[in-house]
């Protein structure tokens, strides 16, 4: 039984395999990404070319063109794989289409199809598709509309529509069908004659008529009545006449002309008249075309050296179109030197280096060059030299120090001392000059503290430091200090010297004539009379004083002395005024609140005071007044009482446990 299930279990298993092996294992493309070809990316055009994007919905007599912008990101493999088209709601095919691909050089790079009638296509891609990158390209089909938007009814005199009737083996049309209608009201109109004019791209094939006679209804559907009508047909180069007798009913006729395709694509387009009135056109269209195209990759490296040969690592580049725009901004020279580009699609370019090795000067001129698809890899080089090395000079400025008094008259005689920041004496003894300046050149760059340490005579020390802070841009810093005057005196303006001036020449002037001078004729003198002398007095006598008689010197009285006053005691804190009563002693904290001080113990100020009274207690005094505290004996507790108070109780608690145990 177990030889039984192993038998069978080994059978199913191969069984199994079988089957497995039956059905090979088909891969599938995979579809690549790619932007432009949805529906909502086609832009539709009529047969004028005019746009009509969004305008459905679209008449199914109508011949449309569907275009596409398509755009693959570099990178993705395209050999083999494929992408699909979407068709516009309200479009579709009138017959199967199919064309190849092709980039700017004819080669082909993928194949579209599709089917009639279908909402979508597929675009299938080759290895040339591979080899480039910006790979970009256009479709382009036509399709017909799927709305009966040109029902006219029965009351029309003729239409005319076109479409694809026949086909070759690998997918190009090579018949057309036309179709003309006439007399849709089945009116007896007698001989009609329809002059169709062909387009060009056809020839018409003979033998090829068929006029059904019938009627059409209100929605315009003809209805074949089973008869038939035979036009007779002539042909003058792209005119072609028929005549038809005897017309009494609708005629839906029907020829085929031989179309010539230019670059996989077609349109053909015929007008036709009829003798009773009415003129009308029909465009039958086919086909499409596509392009793919993309720029031809190549390499470019940049090889960095000294001057010496050596490859120089770590220099740094940024790399620019042809616009001026970056596109790498820190390409950086790996340990051989190189930069190395890859996938540089054709244009103009330029390599500026942004930043040298160490040790090295920084090469400013730009390396230009330019790609051309297909062509060899760039080979590119670039040197650059040692930097020199240069000392450093001190970052150095200067200081002007400006002495003047308030009123801005310049102190002469001014001494400062200059620090550092750290304290250190950089100058000291400073003098200003004459115009009350001092200039201090090629400080170097830092903190400073400037301190004056003698004044102008008549001016007061400005003893405040003033912090001065000397760039390093070389500078010269401009410090105004002021001194103020002694009070009292005046500031006297002292004038600055200045350069004696050239004294002015005074041109000679030419001398005057001198004049003839007048003669002033002479007066007669006056006569002036004698006058009479005046008679003499006689002279005064003095008469002689009487003598004063000398007074006898007498003796002083002597003053009674005065009673000598009680001497008084001086109040503390004011000086010169006497008390007549007795001072307190201190140490009863008498408070003297005429000086704002309070007199303590041992006469200190302001401090709280304490004494004792005779009678053993404290008197305590806060904020001038005394409190007074109950009397305190000098008894202590003895610590020998309550011991002995404690041997007693243990003794009376023996003793009654001993009393009790005797009872």
């Amino acid at each position: 039984m177990r030889k039984l299930i192993y038998a069978i279990l080994v059978g199913m298993a191969a069984l199994l395999v079988g089957v497995g092996l039956a059905h090979p294992v088909v891969g599938h493309a995979a579809d690549v990404p790619v932007t432009g070809l949805s529906a909502g990316d086609a832009i539709i055009k009529d047969s004028n070319g005019k746009v009509v994007t969004g305008q459905g919905p679209f008449d199914r007599y109508q011949s449309y063109s569907v275009n596409y912008n398509w755009q693959i990101p570099d990178g993705v493999k395209l050999a083999g794989n494929t992408s699909t088209v979407s068709v516009p709601a309200g479009l579709e095919p009138n017959a199967d289409i199919s064309f190849d691909i092709t980039d700017s050089t004819g080669t082909v790079v993928g194949h579209f199809s599709i089917k009639a009638g279908s909402s979508t296509g597929t675009v299938t891609y080759n290895e040339h598709a591979d080899s480039a990158v910006s790979r970009h390209g256009s479709l382009s089909f036509h399709a017909s509309g799927t709305s009966d938007n040109n029902n006219q009814g029965n009351g029309w005199t003729v239409n005319k529509i076109g479409w694809i009737s026949g086909m070759e083996p690998q997918g190009a049309p090579n018949e057309l069908a036309w179709n003309v209608a006439f007399n849709s009201a089945s009116a007896n109109i007698g001989t009609v004659t329809i002059t169709d004019t062909l387009g060009p791209g056809q020839t018409y094939v003979p033998g090829s008529v068929y006029a059904p006679t019938g009627s059409y209804d209100a929605k315009g559907n003809f209805i074949p009545d089973s008869g038939t009508l035979t036009p007779a047909v002539s042909v003058n180069g792209s005119e072609i006449t028929f005549t038809f007798s005897n017309v009494t009913k609708a005629v839906d006729m029907t020829y085929k002309t031989k179309p010539t395709l230019t670059n996989n694509e077609g349109k053909w387009t015929n007008t036709a008249s009829a003798s009773n009135g009415g003129s009308v056109s029909a465009t039958v269209t086919w086909g499409g075309n596509g392009t793919g195209t993309g720029e031809g990759p190549s390499e470019v490296t940049l090889t960095k050296t000294a001057s010496d040969g050596t490859k120089l690592p770590d220099a740094i580049y940024k790399l620019e179109d042809s616009l001026g725009q970056v596109m790498f901004s820190a390409l950086k020279t790996d340990e051989n030197g190189q930069i190395n580009l890859h996938m540089i699609t054709p244009g103009d370019y330029t390599l500026t280096e942004v930043t040298a090795p160490d040790g090295y000067e920084l090469n400013t001129t730009p390396i230009k060059f330019t790609v051309v698809a297909g062509q060899k890899p760039i080979q590119l080089n670039a040197v650059d030299p040692k930097a020199t090395p240069t000392v450093p000079t001190p970052d150095k400025g200067s200081l002007l120090i400006k002495k003047t008094g308030m009123n801005g008259v310049a102190l002469p005689g001014a001494v400062f001392t200059l620090k550092a920041a750290s304290g250190e004496v950089i100058k000291e003894g400073l003098e200003t000059d004459a115009n009350g300046e001092i200039l201090l050149p090629d400080l170097a760059a830092g903190t400073y503290t400037l301190i004056e340490t003698k004044a102008p005579e008549g001016y007061t020390v400005n003893s405040e430091p003033i912090t001065v802070e000397i760039p390093a841009d070389g500078h010269e810093v401009v410090v105004p200090i002021k001194d103020q005057q002694v009070t009292g005196g005046s500031e006297t303006p002292t004038p600055n010297p200045q350069e004696p001036q050239v004294p002015g020449v005074t041109p000679p002037t030419k001398p005057i004539e001198p004049t003839t001078p007048g003669v002033t004729p002479p007066t007669k003198p006056g006569v002036t009379p004698p006058t009479k002398p005046t008679k003499p007095t006689t002279p005064g006598v003095t008469v002689p004083t009487k003598p004063i008689k000398p007074i006898k010197p007498g003796v002083t009285p002597a003053t009674k002395p005065t009673t000598p006053s009680t001497a008084g005691t001086i109040k503390p804190g004011v000086t010169g005024s006497t008390s007549t009563g007795t001072t307190t002693p201190g140490g009863m904290g008498t408070d003297s609140r005429s000086n704002a001080r309070s007199v303590g113990h041992a006469g200190g100020s302001g401090i709280v005071g304490q004494a004792r009274n005779a009678n053993g207690t404290a008197g305590m005094r806060a904020h001038g007044q005394t409190m007074t505290r109950l009397p305190q004996t000098n008894e202590q507790t003895s610590p020998w009482a309550a011991v002995i108070g404690l041997v007693g109780l243990l003794g009376v608690i023996v003793f009654g446990r001993v009393y009790r145990h005797q009872d």
